[in-house]
C-alpha cells in the first residue's frame, strides 16, 4: 500500500504580507465557486466594478477553507489579493499546478 501523499498545496504570500496555504477546492465549496466563476468574463481587458466584485466573490469562496476570517470581511480580502494573486488562487483552488517561473 502506497503512502504517497500527492496533494496539492502550495504557500502564497499575500498583498498583506501574509502567507498562506491554499489547496485545491473541497467539492462542496466547488459546487458554490462554479456557480460565481461561471459569469466571471474578465477576458476583455476591461474590469468594471462589478467584475471586480465577482473575483472577490469568488476569492472568498477559495478562501473559506484557507482563512475563514479573511474570506468574510471584504475590505480585508481585497486588501490582501492583487489581481497576481487572484489569478493564483483560481488556479490552485481548480486543482491546478502553478507553472514552475524558473523553467
Amino acid at each position: 500500500m502506497s503512502t504517497n501523499h500527492a496533494r496539492l498545496s502550495v504557500d502564497v504570500e499575500f498583498a498583506d504580507g501574509k502567507t498562506r496555504t491554499v489547496r485545491p477546492l473541497k467539492i462542496k465549496t466547488l459546487r458554490k465557486f462554479v456557480k460565481v466563476a461561471e459569469d466571471l468574463d474578465v477576458q476583455s481587458g476591461k474590469l468594471t466594478d462589478e467584475d471586480i466584485d465577482k473575483m472577490m466573490a469568488a476569492a472568498a469562496i477559495i478562501m473559506e477553507d484557507v482563512d475563514p476570517s479573511l474570506a468574510a470581511d471584504k475590505d480585508a480580502l481585497e486588501d490582501a489579493v492583487d489581481v497576481e494573486i487572484f489569478w493564483t488562487i483560481m488556479q490552485l483552488g481548480m486543482g491546478n499546478k502553478l507553472a514552475d517561473p524558473n523553467e
